[in-house]
């Protein structure tokens, strides 16, 4: 279901939750739900037996247990973001070993994944870049400096998110 909200802002995950029958239904039951202070929420959109909420990334988990007493949540959309690292194919860079990399950095979940001949961009969640940049920084990977910056939201080549294709059985 589509709900009439602004685009989702800078450092917030929007979550969904599918209410039970006679379960509260306003605004402030929602965020009462969440266990959230008010600073830490956003816009909340009700829409028959659906209601969306927009929380503080850092508060996600917390307010998706919360919301759950209310009935089943689902994370609905979240930012990405692109990370450049300046290592790529000539560096002899492989995807396996670009996988072990990332989750030794905690960069998890990952979006799309491109390696180039003299860069890799990985999509990351908005919340997760400057950790991930941080301790991707000191890094040699193949004898060569990782070089991680992260790019400005909205540049890079299309979406950050991973969409899985559909494929041809």
């Amino acid at each position: 279901m589509r709900h009439d909200l602004p685009s989702l802002a800078a450092g917030f995950v929007r979550i969904s939750v599918r209410l039970r029958p006679g379960a509260e239904s306003t605004p402030g039951s929602i965020a009462r739900a969440t266990g959230l202070a008010p600073e830490d929420l956003g816009p909340i959109a009700i829409t028959g037996g659906e209601a969306t909420v927009d929380v503080r990334s850092e508060h996600g988990r917390q307010a998706r247990n919360g919301l759950g007493q209310l009935g089943p949540t689902m994370l609905m959309e979240r930012r990405w973001q692109w990370l450049r690292i300046a290592i790529g194919r000539n560096h002899g860079l492989t995807m396996g070993q670009l996988r072990k990399i990332l989750q030794t950095a905690d960069a998890l979940p990952l979006g799309r994944i491109s390696i180039q001949n003299t860069h890799t961009l990985v999509g990351l969640t908005e919340v997760k870049m400057v950790s991930v940049v941080e301790r991707l920084a000191p890094l040699r990977i193949n004898g060569y400096p990782a070089r991680p910056t992260a790019l400005p939201p909205g540049t890079g080549p299309g979406s950050a998110m991973f969409i899985p294709r559909d494929r041809p059985h």
